[in-house]
């Protein structure tokens, strides 16, 4: 199965499922693999299935406290800001952050939104973005600057 086939069959299936009001989070867990978007919660974030993950390419950086120097690809640039993806407790969410410093290819930064254990999306990012928009459809509240 190409990954844009993958990718489309884990984004709107889900998002099919969502709009019929189907999301039963007590599903059996076989099912689970099959789904990309596994559950979404606007405080929580999204929780994708371990095979999403895998096709995505989702890469991740551990975060332990104060300023963290961060690859330009962990960065989500959308048309009035940039986000971070963070991972926590199973479930990515897009936040917040403040740029300390920049070079061409890093930036170093600082959220109010990440905590010791928190994950930090590096790679998969434009796959979490649409996977996000499918579960929410558009933007996350919160994010409509």
């Amino acid at each position: 199965m190409s990954k844009w086939h993958f990718l489309l069959t884990m984004v709107f299936a889900p998002m099919i499922a969502l709009a019929d009001g189907d999301h039963d989070h007590e599903s059996d867990p076989h099912e689970e693999n099959e789904k990309g978007i596994v559950e979404a919660s606007e405080a929580k974030g999204i929780r994708i299935s371990p095979e999403a993950h895998k096709n995505f390419g989702i890469r991740t950086l551990g975060f332990t406290s104060g300023a963290i120097v961060l690859p330009k690809s962990a960065i989500f640039f959308g048309l009035q800001e940039k986000n971070l993806y963070r991972l926590r407790d199973g479930f990515y969410k897009r936040i917040d952050f403040q740029t300390i410093t920049k070079t061409k290819n890093e930036f170093t930064i600082s959220s109010t939104d990440l905590k010791s254990g928190d994950q930090i999306v590096i790679e998969g990012l434009g796959f979490l973005r649409i996977a996000e928009i499918a579960a929410f459809g558009g933007v996350a509240h919160g994010h409509s600057h």
